[in-house]
């Protein structure tokens, strides 16, 4: 079943710093920073993840069908994931943790739909969420990636949320984000903000505080988070590890 953001608790907050720019630091491969975070993780929290395998790849959601209407054009899973790499680059993030999120939530099929219908596209972007993005981008808060919508929102989404988690953000329901130094270890929380939502991390992080863990570690937060979310950020690491496979 394709992951989807349903569950998100809270759209993206209004007002966001806009987002330039800027080049992909040279850094170790995302599925090691997991496994070097989760390394970490304290007493009997710790969780043993294995080095990446080659995984099954989730069938695809097809799309609903609708009588009179002309079929989509064909999109090349080559064509999608050449899209993905430019559009990340254009706004630094990394194309293959940008990849591996787009592998786990559609294996690349742009005409992807959730069952329920609220999540469609390569990236499974909620409505609500595509429409907040554009908000932002037409204001001028949040740097347009590269590419078609279908791309460029699920791409600038983790953008968002990147720097959502490095730096204090008020979001709702008195939540805060706690600042994530660490790039490799801003990514782990970006990837979990896409599954379960923002606010649903930033309440991990105050539950990893409150019982003496370290908020920007991800180690300390995972247990607070829902297993679907755990397990779709180690998915994501596999990916992104090694995105030639996809």
């Amino acid at each position: 079943m394709v992951s989807n953001l349903h569950d998100v608790i809270g759209a993206p907050t209004p007002g966001v710093s806009g987002v330039t720019p800027r080049p992909v630091p040279q850094a170790a491969h995302f599925g090691n920073v997991l496994r070097d975070v989760l390394g970490r993780a304290r007493g009997n929290d710790a969780v043993p993840v294995s080095p990446p395998v080659p995984q099954r790849r989730p069938a695809p959601v097809q799309p609903a069908a609708h009588p009179g209407r002309r079929p989509h054009a064909t999109h090349s899973k080559g064509d999608v994931q050449a899209s993905i790499r430019r559009a990340a680059a254009s706004v630094g993030i990394d194309p293959a943790v940008s990849l591996g999120v787009a592998r786990a939530e559609s294996n690349f099929d742009p005409q992807a739909r959730s069952s329920d219908g609220l999540s469609v596209g390569t990236f499974q972007v909620t409505h609500a969420t595509a429409a907040e993005m554009r908000r932002k981008i037409a204001d001028h808060v949040v740097t347009r990636p590269t590419g078609t919508d279908d791309v460029a929102l699920g791409v600038g989404y983790l953008r968002y949320l990147h720097d959502l988690f490095g730096r204090k953000a008020q979001l709702a329901h008195g939540l805060a984000t706690v600042p994530v130094p660490d790039a490799g270890e801003r990514r782990l929380f970006a990837v979990a903000a896409f599954n379960a939502g923002e606010g649903r991390v930033a309440q991990a992080q105050a539950r990893a505080r409150a019982t003496g863990g370290d908020p920007t570690h991800f180690a300390d937060v995972r247990r607070f988070l829902p297993s679907i979310t755990r397990a779709y950020v180690g998915r994501v690491a596999g990916y992104a590890a090694a995105p030639d496979r996809a």
